[in-house]
């Protein structure tokens, strides 16, 4: 229970501004899904100047990509867009991890340590870091290639539907297994032989990826 409490933190930290937005979104309506998007990261903004908690790329990137393809949503007439938005949205998430990866920090170790965890610098948990912001990336293409299929093979509002249960729950599940399952994914990587090889016994991996 305390690692599931972990996991919604960390996803109202960071995922807050979508979260908020699919929740409006699919009970009042575009316009207030909008309105109350800018309301949370206005407000989180200012929270996280106050306590001195820093703004992740993560938390930038969520934030940006709610404010943009949102408006597009709000001005869009076109059922090419209506179709579509979802997947060129994650796509363009899958990039922007795919971009995080590289680089001194991957960003999913950035948000690890912003949480507090003790992070060992080493070529093998930086290693392992990169991957499982691959990892993330990965998720994203093949949700943008599902909502894809979805719109090509089903009514429109089915997918629409369709894509809001499999979407909410896959980002959930990813958001889980991240938080409670770190330790577990780091040592199955090394036994994969998928991280460099240590030239010393290296400190514990963190706890979480995320």
């Amino acid at each position: 229970m305390p690692k599931l409490v972990a996991a919604a933190r960390w996803a109202l930290a960071e995922f807050g501004p979508l979260i908020v937005f699919w929740a409006l979104a699919l009970t009042v309506g575009v316009k207030p899904a909008i309105a109350g998007s800018v309301l949370f990261i206005v407000g989180d903004a200012a929270w996280r100047w106050r306590t001195g908690k820093a703004f992740t790329r993560l938390y930038l990137l969520v934030s940006a990509l709610t404010l943009v393809f949102g408006g597009i949503d709000l001005v869009s007439t076109s059922p090419f867009m209506l179709k579509y938005e979802a997947a060129v949205t994650n796509v363009a998430t899958g990039l922007a991890f795919v971009g995080g990866a590289m680089g001194r920090k991957p960003i999913i170790q950035e948000v690890a340590e912003e949480r507090g965890e003790t992070i060992p610098a080493s070529r093998e948990t930086r290693a392992f870091f990169r991957l499982f912001t691959l990892v993330w990336a990965a998720y994203f293409f093949v949700k943008a290639a599902f909502y894809v299929w979805a719109v090509w093979t089903l009514p429109m509002l089915e997918a629409m539907a369709l894509r809001s249960v499999v979407g909410s729950v896959s980002l959930g599940l990813m958001i889980v297994v991240s938080v409670t399952q770190g330790r577990r994914l780091f040592f199955l990587c090394r036994r994969l032989r998928l991280l460099p090889t240590a030239a010393a016994p290296s400190a514990p991996p963190p706890t979480s990826v995320s």
